[in-house]
Order: structure tokens, then sequence, then C-alpha cells
């Protein structure tokens, strides 16, 4: 396998990551060059292979944009970005980190976070974009305390 490098997103790789998002059908239209402050990407060659990020709202935070490459999901990578992204929330005193999904709730459950009414939803996290109106109202609203 390749050597993998994983960084902070910079402006130059925003394109790299609407494509990445729209191939898995993933939320991007409320991406953009600001909003990359808080994505982590995996690179292999050069190449976007996987991202995710942290939407931050004082001490909570909606985790985003998980995705990897088919042909490297068995490598481990989603869990190294996820491992990755909790750090850099607990390094920056982030308490509470929510997330919605419509397929990985599942795979969520393995790093601890628990699946919750939406209707219990800080009132910061039902304000963003992807919870009221991008992610559909059958999405599954997961938490976990840090």
């Amino acid at each position: 396998m390749n050597s993998l490098e994983f960084k902070n997103a910079k402006k130059n790789d925003l394109e790299q990551i609407i494509i990445l998002l729209e191939k898995f059908k993933l939320p991007n239209e409320d991406i953009h060059a600001n909003s990359l402050i808080h994505f982590i990407v995996v690179k292999c060659n050069n190449q976007i292979i996987g991202t995710v990020a942290l939407e931050r709202f004082d001490n909570l935070a909606l985790l985003r944009s998980l995705c990897v490459e088919e042909n490297y999901r068995k490598d481990n990578i989603g869990k190294s970005l996820i491992n990755k992204i909790l750090d850099y929330a607990r390094a920056e005193n982030i308490l509470d980190v929510y997330l919605l999904t419509t397929t990985a709730d599942k795979y969520f459950l393995k790093f601890g976070f628990e699946e919750i009414s939406r209707t219990n939803a800080p009132d910061l996290i039902q304000q963003t974009t992807q919870f009221r109106d991008i992610c559909p109202s059958s999405a599954i609203f997961m938490h976990k305390k840090l």
C-alpha cells in the first residue's frame, strides 16, 4: 500500500473534497473554503481518498462528511479519521459531538455514539443547515459525550 498522509484540509483541497462527497452522495451544498478549518483529509499519492469534518458551535460539534474511497475501506482509514477528529474535538474542549446518518449508525456505535431523538438536539445543532435542510428527517441522530 502507498503511504497515507492525514492532514488538515487546505483551500486547494476543496474541489477534491466536493468531488469525493458527491461520489458518495454526501451533503456538500454548504461546504466552502471557510468551512475547511475543521476538515481532516487523508491523501494517497496527493489524491484525497478520505475526509471527515466537524462543524463547531461553542463546545458542541456536528461530525460530518466522513467518507473513504471504496478501495481503501479495508485499511481502517475511516476508523483513523474518526479517532483523529475526536482527538481534535477533545483538544478544542468540545464536550458533545453529534451526527446525522442514514446508513452508518451501526458503525458509529463502535465509537461510543448513541442514537437519540432529534427532538433532543441542542438548539445550536438544530439550526445547522445539515440538520434543518440537508439531511432527511429519517436520518438517525447520534450523540457522543467527550
